[in-house]
């Protein structure tokens, strides 16, 4: 009964670089994602304020529509000043961690 030959583990891992490379993600990177969100609620922001100076300005600005739009830029900007509150929140707990 012969041993059979180890296989070289080389071959299985991956170098260090290759799992960083931008050819290995998926889909689009936390930066692009950050990006497109806070992109997305400075949209928002500047709509419900286009409407409320049209409103101010006694242009023909249905209220309701002026409300809903404020009301959704409140609600997104709120989100967002939670969501960096945890990320601050998690940054600091895993600083205080010990090493």
């Amino acid at each position: 009964m012969s041993i059979a030959p180890i296989a070289p583990i080389a071959a299985d891992i991956t170098p260090v670089g290759a799992a960083n490379s931008p050819t290995a993600a998926a889909g689009p990177s936390f930066g692009q994602v950050l990006e497109r969100a806070f992109g997305a609620l400075n949209a928002q922001i500047n709509e419900a304020d286009r409407l409320a100076v049209a409103l101010a300005a006694g242009e023909d600005v249905d209220l309701h529509q002026v409300m809903i739009a404020l009301e959704t830029a409140s609600i997104g900007l709120q989100a967002a000043l939670q969501i960096r509150n945890r990320a601050l929140e998690a940054y600091r707990e895993v600083m205080s961690m010990p090493i």
